[in-house]
């Protein structure tokens, strides 16, 4: 049997022993008392907030660490806690000392009295900081092209859908732009695929060029491009449109050493409340728009016809071309 000296003495070792635990452990710890004033943090929480546990001994936890719009959830775990529940989940910003956040995800977890009562409350936290900004960057590089940095054709479908959305609620006309490169596969043949991959960035940024930053501008295979764009500011005449692509692309070959022409072709149909047209139909009819719009006689028909349905009183799809129409 021990004696009250040995048990003593095991009963200090266990606590230094956890006193190193909570000291050297990479998660962040702040223990409060029932008020929710903080009561000790330990190292990892200064190293990764920049406070010092001393200067925040004795001060409320809500109005020192969370960011305002963080504070009603603590408070709401808080309360919790006092009811009965064992602990809180939360994923929110502190600040650091210097006035930076800090994302944390982590938990309060109630320390009870011998009548069940709440006596303090342990913030056990974690810096996500870096994991959540390398899963953003993640999701972002899952909806973009590798070689040229459009949206590729993932990114496309889920932004342009979005976009559809927005405007058969508020009315706004849509253009879907439909462009191919003109004879790639002969660049390509010709010139090697590196040379391609050139034409393709080239065309990329031309294209980048050529649309408000607004627009969604999407690679979606091979030497494919799409564009959604917002009718209500600027002219989305497949002529004007071809125009402004002509001299983005021949300002960039000028300074590009690529050795061989790039032309472009665009069709271009368009989307108009409260008609409620696909997206994939619109990328049927502006694809079959643009192969009208390679060098022949539809030319002109064609521009006429696409860019008149968005025009006031048009019915909100792509109307098609008469013959006096085309003879206007």
């Amino acid at each position: 049997m021990r004696s009250p000296a040995q048990t003593r003495k095991t009963t200090e070792g266990e606590r230094d022993l956890l006193a190193a635990v909570f000291e050297a452990a990479d998660v962040l710890f702040v223990i409060l008392d029932d008020q929710g004033r903080i009561l000790r943090v330990n190292h990892g929480f200064e190293v990764a907030t920049g406070h010092h546990g001393g200067d925040l001994r004795g001060r409320d936890f809500l109005d020192t660490l969370p960011i305002p719009e963080a504070r009603e959830t603590f408070k709401d775990g808080i309360r919790r806690l006092r009811a009965g529940v064992a602990a809180f989940a939360f994923e929110n910003h502190w600040r650091k000392s210097g006035g930076e956040r800090l994302l944390v995800n982590g938990s309060l977890k109630a320390v009870r009295g011998s009548d069940g009562g709440l006596q303090s409350v342990i913030v056990a936290a974690s810096d996500v900081t870096q994991q959540r900004a390398t899963e953003g960057e993640l999701r972002a590089a899952a909806l973009r092209d590798d070689l040229t940095g459009l949206y590729n054709r993932r990114g496309f479908a889920l932004l342009a859908e979005r976009r559809l959305m927005e405007s058969r609620r508020s009315g706004a006309p849509q253009a879907l732009v439909f462009a191919d490169i003109d004879d790639f596969k002969a660049v390509n043949d010709a010139h090697g695929h590196d040379a391609g991959d050139r034409a393709l960035v080239l065309a990329a940024r031309a294209l980048t060029a050529t649309f408000r930053e607004a627009d969604i501008v999407a690679r979606i295979g091979g030497d494919e491009f799409a564009i959604v764009a917002d009718l209500g500011g600027g002219d989305y005449a497949v002529d004007a449109l071809s125009a402004r692509l002509e001299q983005q692309i021949a300002r960039l070959l000028a300074d590009s050493g690529l050795g061989f022409d790039l032309a472009l072709t665009l069709g271009v149909s368009c989307s108009r409340a409260p008609q409620a047209i696909s997206l994939e139909e619109l990328l049927r009819q502006a694809d079959k728009f643009m192969y009208e719009r390679k060098p022949g006689p539809a030319r002109a028909a064609t521009a006429r016809a696409v860019w008149r349905a968005a025009q006031p009183g048009g019915r909100g799809g792509v109307q098609d071309t008469d013959e006096s129409d085309t003879a206007a």
